[in-house]
């Protein structure tokens, strides 16, 4: 019991230390190297392997592993995880495929090297303008949105483990916004 509880706050914190660092990558034409206080005119991109896996019918994440000018290391480099305010109909549990992201301020475009799964995820603060506009038309778009959040510069979870994503157990938010896989939770928007 006493081991289960320190796997689960050593997650959390490694979760949370996460979120708020960033870990400096050399410029290359597989990462922009953006800033990890994003200004809201900012755009950032990076190259990759993609995934992008529906967790239910309201959440939905994308995973990265970039390139940097060299192969894959296999370990996700940046995470976004995506919550809708109600249900859609996408099911997508999609091989890892070679892709390219932009996302800035509450925005992620997704699109793979040959132009398929075009993807959208917007959250639109009340009373706040857009300054970005990643819309090109042809993406598949998800707008009614309840949050979208960006984790990187973590070393722990390897892209071929995330078709092994469960339901947490214990979970701090609504039913289904908790994920876990090898000991490391996961928490969507809610």
């Amino acid at each position: 019991m006493r081991i289960q509880l320190a796997r689960s706050i050593l997650a959390g914190f490694v979760l949370v230390a996460a979120a708020c660092r960033s870990v400096p990558r050399e410029n290359s034409a597989a990462y922009d190297h953006c800033d990890s206080l994003m200004r809201p005119s900012q755009v950032c991109s990076a190259d990759g392997v993609v995934t992008v896996q529906a967790i239910d019918d309201r959440r939905v994440l994308v995973a990265i592993d970039i390139q940097d000018g060299r192969r894959p290391d296999g370990f996700v480099d940046h995470l976004f995880l995506y919550t809708a305010e109600e249900p859609n109909a996408f099911q997508a549990k999609s091989e890892p495929f070679s892709g390219h992201i932009e996302y800035g301020q509450d925005a992620l475009r997704v699109v793979g090297k040959d132009g398929r799964q075009p993807l959208l995820f917007l959250v639109r603060q009340e009373g706040a303008e857009r300054v970005i506009s990643f819309d090109t038309g042809t993406e598949r778009r998800f707008d009614r949105s309840i949050g979208l959040s960006h984790y990187w510069g973590w070393h722990g979870l390897r892209v071929v483990r995330l078709t092994a994503l469960r339901a947490s157990a214990s979970c701090d938010g609504p039913p289904g916004a908790c994920v876990e896989v090898d000991g490391i939770r996961i928490r969507f928007p809610a």
